[in-house]
């Protein structure tokens, strides 16, 4: 039905749209694997006449494809050596209080592990079997489901919040910042991506934590089964061993390098790929290179590659502008927050239908760039909302691979997802509006 647009639309845009409906639909509803998909659409835009096989293949050489190589490397370190876990039962031991403070420190602690853990599924493998053995005890004592609903649901939105909070949240994040370098030539480092985004992230955190113990009242005020529980699993742990202890200073050097990345010039993905390779190196290292290499997710790499390919092709054929150019008869000149309303209620919509953030980032961002080039307002200030868009997945378990993780233990419903979901999307539009239109020009990202 799709090839039917070439009657009534330009030809060339009209090939880009069914290559853009191949992708979507593919992605969105997962019939097929998303890596036939992926490569489907590189073999599809060399058959069209859009792009060509090799020019295709050059997403694959973005230093970004590599980094999340690293993330790869680097999480299947913190699974090797338990550090992750021994991060999060220690923060989590600073609870001197009740269930309540309980609930913010889980927060807290994948706030943490997102610095340190590159990937969202490695954040929540790491923490999840510490909540669940919590949710067991403070069950046992008398506490109810609220408890569980409550941890469970902190995990999977606190996740989210990470996705956009860092440069290295996501493969989406990764590919958000590739793929503006690659259009409008901004560059974006780990510090400032943090600066920008940071702030958000933080206030929706604290909205999450008000927003559960308002929704699930806890059944029981005493923490002092948890509170022993975490020191049975710390003393089980035993003292801190040589490769925690490696990985830990390998850690800091790597957030080190990120954040001082001005000063030195060495890229993010190129110090992410130093640390990976250092912890597979005997001495220094924690782990082997062929168990490491294991947890190399090439679905995700191969899909990488394809969205890359895929948003250069709609830039250089000229569909984003054509698309743009549409849009632009509804939306006035010079209107940042109308634009950047409109596109956040768009892709939240269309969010529905993806479980994977990375896929809608791909199909969003191009355009998106393409239509603040048109209405005259910073194409990398709109793109940064729209990144923040695409990871508002708040409403089904099938909307992202964290929520499917912990919707499948069985401790809370859909609707106890969606209502919690509810009220934090009626939160994160007007703030991520408000801070980006007057704390993102304070610090340089300026709508206009």
């Amino acid at each position: 039905m799709s090839w039917l647009l070439v009657l009534v639309i330009p030809i060339e845009h009209a090939l880009m749209v069914i290559v853009l409906i191949f992708a979507f639909s593919g992605w969105a509803f997962g019939v097929w694997p998303q890596s036939i998909i992926s490569l489907g659409i590189l073999l599809y835009l060399e058959i069209l006449g859009i792009f060509t096989f090799e020019e295709g293949l050059q997403g694959y050489a973005q230093p970004f494809v590599w980094l999340l190589v690293a993330t790869f490397v680097i999480a299947a370190g913190f699974e090797e050596t338990g550090l992750g876990r021994r991060i999060a039962l220690a923060i989590l031991s600073l609870v001197k209080g009740n269930g309540a403070a309980s609930i913010g420190v889980v927060i807290l602690s994948l706030t943490v592990l997102g610095l340190l853990i590159p990937t969202g599924a490695g954040r929540i493998a790491m923490i999840l079997p510490v909540c669940i053995g919590l949710i067991e005890v403070v069950k046992a004592s008398g506490g109810g489901s609220s408890y569980a609903k409550s941890v469970l649901i902190a995990v999977t939105f606190t996740s989210s919040f990470m996705s956009f909070a860092i440069i290295t949240g996501s493969s989406s994040s990764v590919y958000a910042a590739s793929t503006i370098q690659l259009t409008t030539g901004f560059f974006w480092s780990y510090g400032y991506w943090l600066i920008v985004n940071g702030p958000i992230a933080i206030l929706m955190l604290l909205i999450l934590w008000g927003v559960l113990l308002w929704k699930f009242p806890l059944e029981k005020a005493s923490w002092s089964d948890g509170r022993a529980y975490i020191a049975l699993k710390l003393e089980e742990m035993g003292t801190i061993s040589p490769k925690e202890m490696k990985l830990f200073l390998l850690s800091i050097i790597m957030l080190t390098g990120w954040i001082t990345e001005p000063l030195h010039g060495y890229s993010v993905s190129m110090t992410a790929m130093l640390v990976a390779l250092l912890s597979c190196l005997p001495v220094v290292g924690v782990q082997k290179w062929k168990r490491a290499s294991k947890s190399i997710n090439w679905d995700v790499i191969i899909l990488f590659g394809a969205a890359y390919a895929l948003a250069e092709a709609i830039q250089t054929n000229g569909t984003a502008d054509w698309v743009a150019a549409g849009l632009v008869q509804f939306i006035p000149q010079n209107s940042p927050i109308l634009t950047a309303l409109v596109m956040i209620i768009i892709v939240s919509i269309f969010r529905f239908g993806f479980a994977n953030m990375l896929g809608i980032t791909a199909v969003f961002l191009p355009f998106s760039i393409s239509l603040a080039q048109s209405l005259s307002i910073n194409p990398v200030w709109l793109a940064q909302i729209v990144v923040i868009s695409c990871s508002i997945g708040y409403f089904l378990p099938s909307q992202s691979p964290a929520n499917l993780m912990t919707f499948a233990l069985g401790q809370y419903t859909r609707k106890d997802l969606s209502s919690v979901g509810m009220y934090l999307f009626l939160a994160i539009i007007p703030i991520t509006l408000l801070l980006a239109y007057f704390y993102w020009p304070l610090i340089g990202l300026n709508p206009n």
